[in-house]
């Protein structure tokens, strides 16, 4: 151990509990006594564990420990560190608190403040970027400005190009709070022209592939009668596919399905609890009509799945332990990548020009189609779905190619030419 590191660790020696280590760089300050639960903090930048900054980091260490010893045990580590970085220059305004303390900031500013969202949210689109962006900062090659930090901390997604695009945008909202709030100096913003330097393009949307109905007709029938030459048939099954088809459900709504008296037409109807809050897609509990689908002979068909329900005669997929399995997005998808008409139906769209993408979704979009072909006008087609007129529009298939084609289909004499 150098010189200059001995004395550093051993200013705490006369003090109980008290010890000095190194964190990535960063200089940790521990108290560890029996029966109190251990305390730390990390001293803030720039001071950092290295020999230039050994006697900043033993003036910061000496002051928190009078600091914290005048309070008689009243502040934790972290409170007399607030109270230190209070009263000292040492570091100068710009870096009075730590990338930590301004992302725990920037997290209640989103749970909290006006721009709100949920805590998941948080979890699962900013905090991944966010913590490998202090990870860097951290190390030993720690970047100095937001272009170097982009850079580093895009090597972690080196391979998915979507997530490239998202780390952009979260650590330069995140730099933003940053230079903005706690006055970190400007070099740390990460422009528009950074991004367009490290961040590839984002992927082209895919085409969303959208049934005709006698594909669905079609797919269901493999179902509830099962592939040649094998014994798979599922009633259970091929009504979830006739429920995701007639009303055009989300996987997730077959969980919050009941059948009530539909206040206007009086008629049994399936009422959907499902709420989803945040984000632009909101979701209200709201009746679900269904949208009829037309036969080889264009007749009209609607099956009576709310009157079986509510009779408790609909057969439903049964689990391993004979009971109603849980019904969702993830069992959806794992029932149909074992079915032979579900990868035909894939290959079917994959060959088309440009290529299209079936999912269980496809579903919900052929719902929509269907809607638009048969004239519901658009207001009652979203209260339905349940979503804004905004979101269909930006978010959902309205037409097929077909219906463009029979629009436009006439008697009209041709003339030559």
């Amino acid at each position: 151990m150098p010189l200059w590191e001995m004395r550093l660790v051993s200013i705490t020696a006369k003090w109980q509990g008290w010890s000095i280590t190194n964190d990535k760089g960063y200089v940790v300050v521990r108290f560890r006594v029996s029966g109190r639960p251990s305390e730390q903090v990390s001293l803030p930048s720039p001071i950092r564990y290295r020999e230039e900054d050994e006697e900043t980091a033993i003036n910061w260490i000496r002051k928190l420990y009078k600091t914290w010893e005048a309070s008689e045990g009243s502040l934790s580590l972290k409170g007399a560190l607030a109270e230190v970085k209070g009263t000292s220059d040492a570091t100068g305004n710009k870096h009075a608190t730590t990338w930590e303390d301004i992302a725990e900031a920037l997290r209640q500013s989103k749970i909290d403040g006006g721009s709100q969202i949920q805590p998941k949210t948080w979890e699962t689109n900013w905090k991944p970027f966010i913590d490998e962006a202090i990870k860097v900062l951290g190390s030993k090659n720690n970047p100095t400005d937001g272009y170097t930090l982009l850079k580093a901390v895009l090597k972690k997604w080196k391979h998915a190009p979507s997530m490239k695009v998202e780390a952009g945008r979260y650590l330069a909202l995140f730099m933003k709070y940053a230079v903005q709030r706690y006055n970190a100096p400007r070099s740390w913003l990460i422009t528009e022209i950074d991004k367009e330097e490290l961040i590839p393009k984002k992927p082209k949307v895919r085409k969303k592939a959208v049934f005709d109905d006698q594909e669905i007709l079609e797919f269901i029938n493999s179902i509830e009668h099962g592939e040649p030459g094998k014994e798979n048939a599922n009633k259970g099954w091929a009504n979830v596919f006739r429920m995701l088809s007639q009303y055009g459900l989300r996987p997730i709504e077959l969980q919050y399905l009941s059948v009530e008296t539909q206040p206007v037409t009086c008629k049994p109807t399936f009422y959907c609890s499902y709420e989803k809050v945040g984000g632009a897609d909101e979701t209200k509990p709201r009746f679900i009509q269904p949208m009829w689908l037309r036969d080889e002979h264009d007749q009209k068909i609607v099956w009576g799945l709310e009157e079986a329900w509510a009779k408790g005669t609909l057969e439903l997929p049964v689990g391993i332990d004979g009971n109603t399995r849980r019904l969702n997005g993830g069992a959806v998808n794992c029932f149909l990548h074992k079915r032979k008409a579900w990868k035909q139906l894939i290959d079917k769209y994959l060959a088309k020009d440009p290529k299209e993408w079936v999912r269980p979704y496809s579903f919900r979009d052929s719902y929509s189609v269907r809607s638009h072909r048969e004239g519901v006008p658009i207001a009652s087609i979203c209260d339905s779905m349940g979503h804004t007129v905004a979101v269909h529009e930006r978010s959902y298939r309205t037409i097929t190619e077909f219906m463009v084609a029979r629009d436009y289909e006439s008697d009209a004499t041709v003339l030559s030419v």
